[in-house]
């Protein structure tokens, strides 16, 4: 009798080995850890496009000569000959040994764009001349001066709610004729949060209450003075910085201590109407965070699944507004006991 079992643990190291094979050559996971040398195993170079046109014309022009006999045309073809494969040598020399210092991506908010920075540096003492980097939606050119740095940007345009990947990155080159075109591939984790689009105007929260237990304010007298802020129609006379604006340092007014004070709010999923659809409901809360976090405000967030299902710890600052925010970037859909 045949052991299936013991068959298929026989096949593993060869699916194994395709798998192995397949990262190498296409990089299809995110395996790759910065900084990355482009060593010479990661370079492939074939001839481009103009490449190949080249060599047809090179083959017409050689048996060109050798029906008519043709010196002139036979040296001219050797020339053109040591021309392409001199120009072999030059792309490659221009990709290889390029290094991937950091590549990273600020978090933003639903159409708005995403740019991801990436840095790449020579350490070979040779400019780098019409490098191109792309992901699978965006491109970047540029070029690296010897022993420098440069930085190219991924823009993507429009990017919609959820967490975005950079992906696999193809580096390529097709200097100096573009004859030849040399690449590589690297595949890194970098990601970014995009998070809901803020609703505007914001909705204002009913649960709001103030963390001083609802005493009144202390007389100005009483306040203690905080610092500048720009001045707004609605701030007294009496808090104009005059000294400011008659040196002609702009408009101020003095800020209070009772100016300052934080605010307490709960921020949760079961607060916005459900007759809405899900990202407008996303969207409401984001505006939401954004208004706590301008404000200065103590809150609280609960938001189905995650870290957030069950949140009963009040916060304030912009880190754990990130966090609030993040989440709700990474929101799927919503437990049907949070309705």
């Amino acid at each position: 009798m045949r052991n299936h079992a013991t068959e298929g643990h026989v096949n593993a190291p060869g699916d194994n080995t395709k798998s192995r094979i397949k990262q190498r050559v296409f990089r299809s996971r995110a395996a790759d850890t910065l900084p990355l040398t482009i060593h010479h195993e990661r370079v492939y170079i074939l001839p481009s496009t103009r490449g190949i046109a080249f060599i047809g014309v090179l083959a017409i022009m050689l048996m060109a000569s050798i029906n008519y006999s043709l010196n002139l045309g036979y040296a001219l073809c050797f020339i053109l000959i040591g021309l392409f494969c001199s120009c072999l040598l030059s792309t490659y020399r221009n990709l290889v040994q390029v290094k991937f210092v950091h590549a990273a991506a600020n978090d933003t908010f639903e159409d708005t764009p995403l740019v991801y920075k990436i840095i790449l540096s020579d350490e070979r003492k040779r400019a780098r001349c019409s490098i191109r980097i792309c992901c699978e939606q965006s491109d970047d050119t540029f070029d690296i001066k010897a022993n420098g740095t440069a930085e190219a940007n991924l823009l993507i345009k429009e990017p919609k709610r959820g967490i975005h990947s950079l992906g696999r990155l193809t580096i390529s080159s097709d200097f100096p004729l573009g004859l030849w075109r040399a690449w590589g591939y690297v595949h890194t984790p970098v990601t970014a949060h995009v998070y809901p689009k803020p609703e505007h105007p914001t909705v204002a929260l009913n649960n709001q209450t103030s963390e001083s237990g609802g005493k009144s304010k202390p007389r100005v007298g009483e306040q203690e003075y905080q610092g500048l802020k720009t001045y707004e129609n609605t701030d007294s006379p009496a808090h104009v910085a005059w000294k400011q604006a008659a040196s002609g340092r702009g408009m101020y007014s003095k800020k209070f201590e009772a100016e300052t004070e934080q605010q307490q709010v709960s921020i949760r999923w079961q607060d916005t109407p459900s007759n809405l659809a899900i990202e407008q409901r996303l969207s409401r809360m984001a505006s939401w965070v954004n208004k706590a976090i301008s404000e200065n405000s103590i809150y609280t967030f609960e938001l189905p699944g995650g870290d957030f299902s069950n949140s009963q710890k009040s916060r304030s600052g912009a880190a754990y507004g990130k966090s609030c925010l993040r989440a709700l970037a990474a929101f799927t859909s919503p437990k049907p006991a949070a309705e």
